[in-house]
């Protein structure tokens, strides 16, 4: 049985959420959490297997609980859940830990299917904009690349002492 913990701000949504992980017989409810503060309280009190996290909450949103989650539970699935699919939203909740992230309208069986896979994650977007996304992970990869501070040049007289020592 995998244990889930659901934190979303919009109480409507959130007893929702709840609702479903409850109907599911495979799922059980771990604990519901409304900000990612509630989140740890809840993370450090037991275990937790999966995490369906808002994206947009108060004291740092989804980025912040899933990072709160993963440091109680390194090995809980994180599963990022918004209205929204703004390219550098979806890398910082990925970057944050996240294996999926799946956009709000979903039926309930994807939802259930996400809390549950095992392997590798699935984004939920549709391809032009996952595109797009990579693009611009590779583009931050590479400008925090050229940002690091590079080794000094090795020091002549250093280079000439060990010359000739196998």
């Amino acid at each position: 049985m995998t244990r889930v913990l659901v934190c979303e701000n919009d109480p409507a949504m959130r007893a929702a959420l709840a609702d479903l992980i409850l109907s599911y017989p495979t799922l059980e409810l771990a604990g519901v959490a409304r900000d990612p503060d509630e989140a740890g309280d809840i993370a450090r009190n037991g275990r937790i297997d999966a995490a369906l996290l808002d994206v947009r909450m108060p004291k740092g949103g989804g980025p912040n609980a899933a990072r709160i989650v993963r440091a109680y539970h390194p090995k809980a699935r994180i599963v990022a859940f918004s209205a929204h699919a703004e390219r550098e939203v979806v890398l910082e909740m990925l970057l944050a830990g996240a294996s999926e992230y799946l956009i709000k309208g979903l039926d309930e069986n994807s939802i259930a299917d996400a809390l549950q896979r095992t392997g590798y994650g699935h984004l939920g977007m549709p391809l032009m904009e996952l595109e797009e996304m990579v693009f611009a992970l590779v583009e931050r990869l590479r400008s925090a690349a050229e940002a690091a501070p590079h080794p000094p040049p090795p020091d002549p007289a250093y280079a000439e002492s060990v010359r000739g020592v196998r």
